[in-house]
């Protein structure tokens, strides 16, 4: 695989560096296998740096473009769930905003009795939730909410 369709692969699925500048550890410029566009090899190889070069910290975070405090971060991600811990976190809310799990359980007992806009209605009647019909049929449609 050639380079550019690599680091389109790294884009694609949400791994690509691009703070790739920031890393001037040279293992990264001396050999075409150790790619800082790639975020996984990146962290893993400042946390290899500290573990078994004995790099401390603040060079370490440095020279693989991180911060102190994002190293710390990544080694806790790291123990706790092993190369998986080092994949780039989904960004943005993680579940319902506007409805808790009790709103919810309430919208899909009325499901089958009254329309969407009706169920609208009544939670903002009776439970005092303000949502569009469009996010009472986005909660209605996920199986998994928090």
């Amino acid at each position: 695989m050639n380079i550019r369709n690599k680091h389109k692969e790294l884009r694609k699925n949400g791994t690509f560096n691009h703070n790739a500048n920031m890393v001037s550890a040279e293992i990264f410029s001396s050999s075409l296998f150790f790619d800082p566009h790639d975020i996984i090899q990146v962290k893993y190889e400042m946390l290899r740096a500290v573990e078994k070069d004995h790099l401390d910290v603040s060079s370490a975070s440095a020279e693989f473009g991180f911060s102190r405090v994002s190293f710390y971060l990544i080694k806790k991600e790291f123990d706790s769930n092993g190369i998986a811990g080092l994949l780039p976190k989904k960004r943005g809310p993680k579940g319902s905003r506007k409805l808790n799990a009790e709103d919810i359980e309430y919208a899909r007992n009325l499901a089958g009795k009254y329309t969407k806009p009706q169920i609208v209605i009544l939670l903002r009647d009776e439970r005092g939730v303000e949502i569009s019909r469009r996010t009472l049929e986005r909660q209605l449609a996920t199986k998994k909410n928090f």
